[in-house]
C-alpha cells in the first residue's frame, strides 16, 4: 500500500503511542519470521492500520516483550509478541508488496523499472512464504481488473477507486464471519477507496508532467477534498459499529481517522493547489 494511513502522534496519549510503536516493530518482526527478512523492507503504515482493526474485531490477547530493533540496537523497547493478527497482516503486507513490484516491472520506465526487476526474485520468495494462494488470486484478479479499467475510455475517479476498495475489503474482511466480516469489509472498501483517491491526487501534477496515467481530471481535483472526506465518514460509521474489548486501541484507530488521515488530506489538497 502506500503509507497514507498514519495517526496524528501528537494527538494520541504517551501509552498509546507506545502501543502503536510496539504492535509496528512486532508486525516488522513477525514479517521477518511469517515471510522473511527482506519483507520487512516493505512494511507500511497501512498494514498496521490493517492489523488495528482485526485486534478489535478479533479480541485477541495481545502480548510483549523487551527486545531490540536492528536500527535502534542499543536500547530495548517494547514490542508486540506474534499473533494471528500479526501474522495475517505480515503475510498480506508481503503480497502487497510483490504485486507493487510486479506492477512496476510492467508499467514503469528508466530506473525504477530497472530496480524492480532487481527486486522481484525477492518478492516472488516473499509471495510464496506468503502462503495465502486464494488471497493473492484475490488481489491479482482485482488488480487485473484495475489495470484493465485505467486503460479504457470508460474510467473514472469513482470506478477506479471502487475497484481497490473492492480488494481492500476482501483483505480486511478475510477470515471473519456475520457481523464482524461486514464491519471489517465496508472499512476496507472505504479505506481502500480514500488510498486511491488521495493516491491519485497526490501524484496528480506529476504523472501530468510525466504523461503517465491519472484518474483524476482539474475539475475533479478541485473536488477531491470532499471525495476524501466522504470515504472518511463512511470508515467511521463501520468502525464505531464495533464494541471495543480494548479503549486504547480503538482510540488509535479513531485518531488515525478523525486526526491522521484528515491532516493528511489536506497536506495533498494544499501541495496540489
Amino acid at each position: 500500500m502506500f503509507g497514507y494511513v498514519t495517526p496524528l502522534e501528537g494527538e494520541l496519549k504517551v501509552k498509546e503511542q507506545l502501543f502503536y510503536k510496539s504492535a509496528y516493530c512486532g508486525l516488522c518482526k513477525t514479517m521477518g519470521k511469517r515471510v522473511c527478512n527482506e519483507s520487512r523492507l516493505t512494511l507500511s503504515y497501512d498494514v498496521v492500520f490493517l492489523a488495528l482493526i482485526r485486534f478489535l474485531l478479533s479480541e485477541e490477547k495481545l502480548e510483549f516483550y523487551k527486545g531490540r530493533c536492528s536500527l535502534s540496537p542499543f536500547k530495548k523497547k517494547a514490542i508486540m509478541k506474534s499473533n494471528p493478527s500479526l501474522e495475517y497482516s505480515a503475510a498480506v503486507g508481503a503480497l502487497l508488496a510483490y504485486h507493487n513490484i510486479a506492477d512496476d516491472v510492467k508499467d514503469k520506465k528508466g530506473i525504477k523499472r530497472v530496480l524492480s526487476r532487481f527486486l522481484l526474485f525477492s518478492a516472488k520468495r516473499m509471495k510464496k512464504k506468503a502462503a495465502l494462494s486464494d488471497l493473492d488470486c484475490f488481489i491479482k484478479n482485482k488488480l487485473d481488473e484495475l489495470d484493465k479499467l485505467e486503460k479504457s475510455e470508460e474510467v473514472t475517479l469513482d470506478s477506479a477507486a471502487q475497484i481497490f476498495g473492492e480488494l481492500l475489503s476482501e483483505i480486511f474482511a478475510n477470515g471473519f464471519d456475520g457481523e464482524k466480516k461486514i464491519i471489517a469489509s465496508e472499512i476496507g472498501l472505504h479505506i481502500g477507496r480514500w488510498i486511491y483517491i488521495a493516491d491519485a491526487a497526490d501524484d496528480f501534477e506529476k504523472d501530468k508532467k510525466r504523461g503517465e496515467f491519472n484518474p483524476l481530471t482539474e475539475l475533479a481535483l478541485e473536488r477531491i477534498k470532499i471525495s476524501l472526506t466522504l470515504e472518511l465518514e463512511a470508515t467511521s460509521r463501520a468502525v464505531e459499529l464495533i464494541t471495543p474489548y480494548d479503549g486504547g486501541i480503538m482510540n488509535i484507530v479513531k485518531n488515525i481517522i478523525y486526526l491522521g488521515l484528515p491532516s493528511r488530506a489536506d497536506k495533498i489538497v494544499k501541495e496540489e493547489a
